[in-house]
């Protein structure tokens, strides 16, 4: 994994500005449309960088942002390997950017509307602060009460419905050149999730695309030398089997279901510091799920991913 700073073959020196955004995908067709095209909103598409680690379906061909071809990851060393590579990449936007975000692809930043505009608009609220992190809302597919999603439509409105899960609290934007870490769960510099700050997680959105998705990921999984702790070692129908047992049979319409209220959250209980890793925690994201605490998703955020 040497060589990779400069990839970017951008200058620095001069002030810094705007903000960067930042994903690796591999075969993703249907979430990474949804992914540029809403950072492309937030950030700009002439600051999105799209990592492909090997894509074979065409989906990162002709994007109207730049893609960054990466040489592959080393056997055995996926993780840590994709966290090294886009650490080095955020560290060569940092001389040019006030800021860079880090997701998966199907995970979508979003600052309170009624707030800020945008995450420009947090940014600017939050002046001293180094690296952000937002409350992390699971947005689940009511199997049997949904229809498959629309992609033509916005995800918020077509699924109502969603769990928080605190260790998808991740510290996703930073101003400092500070290494993310433990699948960018964690990062060396103190952090503090926002509660201006949402993170919407679309991997449970839909069932057609969790299994489609899954059984790709998984294929992945067995080449490249994840742990079976790894999100990635379960196969699609598993994992929508699983989904249906997220949502009880016996809920009513969303309108009954209590509104996510970032003011009921301890922030406080989100991070642990690990050694020289400030790290997101909590009980494990399937145990979450599968507590089946669910939660309507604010209204003020429908039609905004």
């Amino acid at each position: 994994m040497t060589g990779l700073r400069g990839l970017l073959r951008r200058r620095g020196g001069g002030r810094r500005t705007g903000v960067a955004a930042v994903t690796v995908v591999r075969d993703e067709p249907e979430m990474l449309p949804r992914w540029v095209a809403h950072y492309g909103r937030e950030v700009g598409l002439d600051h999105l960088v799209v990592v492909d680690d090997g894509s074979s379906d065409g989906s990162t061909d002709g994007l109207p942002c730049r893609v960054v071809r990466n040489p592959g990851f080393p056997d055995g060393d996926f993780e840590r390997a994709r966290m090294r590579l886009v650490s080095e990449l955020a560290s060569d936007l940092l001389r040019t950017h006030e800021a860079v975000v880090f997701t998966d692809v199907d995970e979508f930043l979003l600052a309170d509307p009624a707030r800020h505009d945008g995450l420009a608009g947090l940014l600017e609220a939050r002046p001293g602060v180094d690296v952000l992190a937002g409350l992390a809302l699971n947005v689940v597919h009511h199997v049997g009460h949904e229809p498959p999603l629309d992609p033509a439509r916005p995800v918020l409105g077509q699924r109502r419905l969603a769990v928080f899960v605190p260790t998808l609290c991740k510290p996703s934007l930073k101003r400092v050149d500070a290494p993310w870490r433990r699948a960018s769960h964690g990062i060396a510099a103190p952090f503090t999730p926002d509660r201006d700050l949402f993170l919407v997680h679309l991997k449970y959105a839909d069932a057609d695309l969790l299994r489609a998705t899954a059984d790709r990921r998984h294929a992945v999984h067995e080449r490249s030398g994840l742990t079976e702790q790894s999100a990635w070692a379960r196969t699609g129908d598993e994992l929508v089997a699983e989904l249906a047992t997220f949502v009880p049979d016996s809920l009513g319409s969303p309108e009954d279901v209590p509104e996510f209220d970032p003011g009921s959250v301890d922030l406080g209980a989100l991070v642990e510091q690990r050694g020289e890793t400030f790290l997101a925690v909590g009980r494990r994201q399937l145990t979450v799920m599968r507590a089946g605490h669910v939660v309507r998703v604010p209204d003020r955020l429908l039609g905004r991913v």
